[in-house]
């Protein structure tokens, strides 16, 4: 009787476990069965939407070189249904609208035929309502985006399959197909320039690009924001910067920065794609004023030495940390001029902080406070002057009463007094009333713009202007110039005595003319 009762408690188990397989592999070919038709059910309600869209785009057929103000198009059909473009600031639905685009743009696949579909104001959001109410489809419970210029039709919750959006894209263009494709925006990158610069202001431009072997479209921008380290990193739009303004034709928006700081700027494109930070770094001071007789100068990457076309020239100076570029000059003479201008200084054994200033303020470009800070003695001592004209070299002169500021000649040494005199009268005659020699606290400013930088100027044991015996040797020679680059003072650190308003009367070495500018 025992075995009888054990051999039927294992058959019961057996029928048990034959019971469950049958119906875990009926439920798994349910749940295909059901995927299946899930998806059949999607494609067929998408393709009543796109057979709509596509007799929509047949009646109205001016879709190429559209014009939004002439009838026959697209628009015309959404002012006959009343429907308002979907980015329009009178879109109910726009809100809703920007977090479908967000939702495409964050997962892996590419809703956007970046030829056509990168204008968003082409694009019209439609829920189930609006389905019925302007298309005449009853029973669609799908929330689309539809394209009546490209014929593009974006579901906005798609089929998923394993937490993944599978299928969301309906596409005419290519045979009534579902389709899906790996987004790959690598090599468009953001990029920003000066284009002006106006001392106390710059006007830049930012735009995208694209890079490498495959060159891609350009998508339109819909947004630029910026960073400032001198805040607690708050997301602006640019769009508040003065004078923004968005080219649509080049894709590039342009404004005007007038605080000193360093900038972060992040694009969005209209498809809500942010791309990788550009970061520039603003200082602003008071412009070189250039006098009667002397222009502009810069060099070009090969060393060759460019007069500015204007003032606002981007190439002409830039104050920044990262691209420290003084202001040099070249008066009607040939002799050569560096610009520094007007700063406030804050002097420890640690560090020595420097903020260039406003016109003869003591307000810093950076507009915060600026405790601890002064002005410096070379620009308040008995005028209040904007800035510095400053030898680029000390002065060599082969005759007696001529001043010669230029490189690779033997550096004269003179007594004050015979200094002076040469002053007066071998400058050129647009700059004698200007000119002067050079005073202690205008050589110490000098020297605390090269410490703010953390540069150290090598000690010229040459005796030739810019440390070389030939007219361009100073290009090489950075090591002997205050900013470690061809656009410092050079020879200020040497091994002659160099003369200054403060020494005495018959004391000897090189001497250095400067011009203040009030």
């Amino acid at each position: 009787m025992k075995n009888e009762r054990g051999i039927t408690l294992i058959k019961l188990c057996i029928l048990i476990a034959i019971y469950l397989l049958i119906i875990a592999v009926s439920i798994y070919f349910l749940k295909g069965s059901y995927k299946i038709a899930n998806l059949e059910n999607f494609v067929a309600k998408m393709e009543l939407i796109q057979e709509k869209v596509n007799l929509i785009r047949n009646q109205y057929k001016s879709w190429e070189n559209y014009d939004a103000n002439e009838p026959g198009n697209y628009y015309s059909y959404l002012q006959y249904l009343e429907f308002p473009n979907a980015n329009s600031s009178s879109n109910i639905y726009i809100n809703e609208f920007n977090k479908i685009i967000v939702e495409l743009n964050n997962n892996d696949i590419d809703y956007w035929d970046s030829n056509t579909d990168s204008i968003i104001a082409n694009y019209c959001y439609f829920n189930p309502n609006d389905l019925e109410k302007y298309l005449g489809l009853k029973n669609i419970d799908l929330y689309v985006i539809i394209n009546f210029y490209t014929g593009n039709v974006i579901c906005r919750d798609g089929i998923m399959d394993n937490g993944k959006i599978i299928y969301r894209q309906y596409d005419t263009e290519i045979g009534n197909h579902l389709v899906s494709a790996a987004i790959n925006n690598n090599s468009i990158l953001a990029n920003i320039e000066v284009v002006e610069n106006n001392g106390l202001n710059q006007k830049v431009k930012i735009y995208l690009l694209s890079e490498g072997e495959t060159k891609q479209n350009i998508p339109s921008i819909h947004e630029i924001y910026y960073l400032d380290s001198e805040e607690d990193d708050i997301k602006k739009k640019c769009s508040s910067l003065q004078d923004y303004i968005y080219v649509d034709s080049e894709k590039t928006a342009y404004f005007t920065i007038n605080t000193s700081s360093k900038y972060s700027f992040i694009i969005e494109d209209i498809n809500y794609i942010e791309y990788p930070k550009v970061e520039l770094e603003v200082n602003l001071v008071n412009s070189p004023i250039l006098l009667n007789g002397m222009k502009g100068i810069y060099w070009d990457s090969e060393g060759n030495e460019i007069e500015i076309e204007n003032e606002k020239d981007p190439n002409w100076y830039n104050y920044s940390t990262e691209n420290l570029k003084m202001a040099n000059a070249k008066s009607e003479d040939g002799n050569y001029w560096v610009w520094l201008p007007r700063f406030i200084y804050k002097e420890s054994k640690e560090i020595t902080d420097i903020d260039f200033v406003s016109g003869t303020s003591i307000s810093s470009t950076r507009n915060k406070a600026t405790t601890g800070y002064r002005v410096h003695e070379a620009f308040d001592n008995n005028n209040k002057l904007r800035g510095i004209w400053i030898a680029k070299f000390q002065a060599n002169g082969e005759k007696a009463n001529t001043v010669s500021i230029v490189p690779g000649k033997t550096l004269t040494v003179l007594n004050k007094k015979d200094a002076i005199s040469n002053l007066e009268n071998g400058i050129d005659n647009n700059l004698k009333q200007f000119v002067k020699l050079m005073s202690d606290e205008e050589r110490n400013a000098v020297i605390i713009f090269s410490k703010s930088e953390n540069i150290n100027i090598s000690n010229d044991l040459i005796y030739y202007a810019g440390g070389a015996a030939n007219e361009k040797g100073y290009i090489n020679n950075t090591n002997y110039s205050s900013t470690n680059n061809v656009y410092g003072i050079y020879d200020l650190i040497t091994s002659q005595n160099e003369l200054t308003i403060n020494s005495d009367e018959n004391e000897e070495g090189r001497y250095r003319p400067v011009i203040a500018i009030k």
